[in-house]
């Protein structure tokens, strides 16, 4: 199997100040009209087509990219970070009414239901820490006070497991893979998630919720501690 590499199909329009997916931006621009998301970078991109026909944003070939997180070879990519980092940048720009909030798809046993979320959130952090359970989350999106309205975890390795679903009991959550994210932040395929409604829990979840939930009272040791024994 070829080894995955990550476009960037998201860029600010210097000329509108929002952000601009490559479908949607002028072909061949110049050098100033499409500005890269990493704040370590900024420098300008240009629009390209896969092998595949499809559409990108990639940097000029005669620019120091060194230290960009959305450029490098496939192997030494960090796909995590950079999902995190585009999530990041797409739902700050999203609560300042400067992009579309990202549409949630939920795949259920009833079939496929998109989301469009209504948050009324003040700010997105990276890496916020759980005050009670002291669980570090990927992203949250914090009220005007700094509680968390939304939990997003950015699955690359390791999905977020029986122990980690307990710490985030108390708040809405969701998690989302890092390939998918950074193959189309518009449209976020949620893989798990907390405290949402029954209708949408995930194909192939709805026995594994109800067995980590029986743990405790039944004393029986967990598939995961089960693992590490055989």
């Amino acid at each position: 199997m070829p080894s995955f590499r990550a476009q960037v199909h998201l860029a600010r329009d210097l000329q509108t100040g929002k952000l601009v997916s490559a479908d949607r931006a002028i072909p061949k621009p110049g050098k100033g009209r499409y500005q890269c998301l990493d704040d370590r970078c900024r420098r300008s991109l240009t629009v390209a087509r896969s092998k595949y026909g499809r559409l990108h944003f990639k940097h000029f070939r005669d620019g120091n990219l060194e230290g960009c997180r959305f450029h490098g070879h496939p192997k030494s990519r960090q796909q995590h970070t950079e999902a995190q980092l585009l999530l990041w940048v797409l739902f700050n720009e999203a609560l300042q009414r400067k992009a579309p909030m990202p549409v949630l798809l939920f795949k259920t046993p009833s079939g496929e239901f998109p989301v469009l979320p209504f948050i009324t959130g003040q700010q997105i952090v990276r890496e916020w820490t759980c005050p009670l359970k002291h669980r570090r989350a990927d992203l949250a999106i914090l009220d005007r006070f700094g509680d968390p309205v939304l939990l997003i975890e950015v699955f690359h390795t390791h999905a977020v497991d029986g122990n980690k679903r307990l710490d985030l009991s108390p708040y809405w959550w969701i998690e989302v893979g890092a390939r998918d994210v950074l193959e189309n932040p518009f449209r976020l395929n949620v893989l798990d998630h907390g405290n949402l409604p029954y209708e949408f829990e995930i194909l192939g979840h709805q026995a594994e919720f109800f067995d980590w939930a029986l743990l405790p009272m039944l004393n029986l040791p967990s598939p995961e501690r089960n693992a590490r024994v055989g």
